[in-house]
Protein backbone atom coordinates (compact mmCIF):
# COMPACT_ATOMS: atom_id res chain seq x y z
CA UNK A 1 0.00 0.00 0.00
CA UNK A 2 1.31 3.44 -0.68
CA UNK A 3 0.71 6.30 1.21
CA UNK A 4 1.89 9.78 1.03
CA UNK A 5 2.98 11.47 4.07
CA UNK A 6 2.02 14.79 5.15
CA UNK A 7 3.56 17.45 5.82
CA UNK A 8 3.83 17.76 9.62
CA UNK A 9 4.77 13.85 9.55
CA UNK A 10 7.05 13.02 7.61
CA UNK A 11 7.97 9.25 6.50
CA UNK A 12 11.48 8.34 8.63
CA UNK A 13 14.90 8.42 6.50
CA UNK A 14 16.76 5.54 6.68
CA UNK A 15 20.23 5.92 8.04
CA UNK A 16 23.14 6.54 5.15
CA UNK A 17 25.28 2.51 5.11
CA UNK A 18 29.18 3.27 6.09
CA UNK A 19 31.27 2.47 2.97
CA UNK A 20 33.83 -0.62 2.72
CA UNK A 21 36.49 1.50 4.07
CA UNK A 22 34.69 3.12 7.05
CA UNK A 23 35.38 0.01 9.87
CA UNK A 24 39.06 -0.26 10.79
CA UNK A 25 38.00 -4.24 12.15
CA UNK A 26 40.04 -3.36 15.56
CA UNK A 27 37.18 -3.65 17.84
CA UNK A 28 36.75 0.72 18.56
CA UNK A 29 34.08 0.77 21.30
CA UNK A 30 32.22 3.34 18.85
CA UNK A 31 32.50 0.85 15.66
CA UNK A 32 30.78 2.25 12.82
CA UNK A 33 29.06 -0.91 11.81
CA UNK A 34 27.48 -1.51 14.73
CA UNK A 35 26.51 2.12 15.00
CA UNK A 36 25.04 1.62 11.78
CA UNK A 37 23.01 -1.57 12.78
CA UNK A 38 21.53 -0.14 15.85
CA UNK A 39 20.64 3.48 14.05
CA UNK A 40 19.02 0.65 10.99
CA UNK A 41 17.40 -0.99 14.28
CA UNK A 42 15.90 2.48 15.29
CA UNK A 43 15.14 3.02 11.56
CA UNK A 44 12.78 0.00 11.43
CA UNK A 45 11.14 0.89 14.43
CA UNK A 46 10.67 4.35 13.69
CA UNK A 47 8.88 3.61 10.21
CA UNK A 48 6.64 0.72 11.20
CA UNK A 49 5.42 3.78 13.77
CA UNK A 50 5.06 5.47 10.98
CA UNK A 51 3.15 3.21 8.56
CA UNK A 52 0.70 2.64 11.38
CA UNK A 53 -0.55 6.35 11.45
CA UNK A 54 -0.94 6.87 8.22
CA UNK A 55 -3.37 4.03 8.03
CA UNK A 56 -4.93 4.90 11.37
CA UNK A 57 -5.08 8.53 9.29
CA UNK A 58 -6.18 6.80 6.09
CA UNK A 59 -8.87 4.92 7.64
CA UNK A 60 -11.96 6.00 7.01
CA UNK A 61 -14.49 7.04 10.09
CA UNK A 62 -16.19 4.76 12.23
CA UNK A 63 -19.72 4.45 11.12
CA UNK A 64 -22.80 5.17 12.86
CA UNK A 65 -21.04 8.54 14.50
CA UNK A 66 -22.03 11.68 13.28
CA UNK A 67 -20.71 15.09 14.04
CA UNK A 68 -23.93 17.00 15.68
CA UNK A 69 -25.55 19.72 13.28
CA UNK A 70 -25.50 23.07 14.15
CA UNK A 71 -28.69 25.03 14.01
CA UNK A 72 -29.17 27.73 11.90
Amino acid sequence: MSTLPSAHDPQPQPPSKPGNDECCHSGCTFCVLEMYQEDLAAYEEALRAWQQRQQVAAAPAAPGIKKPRKRA
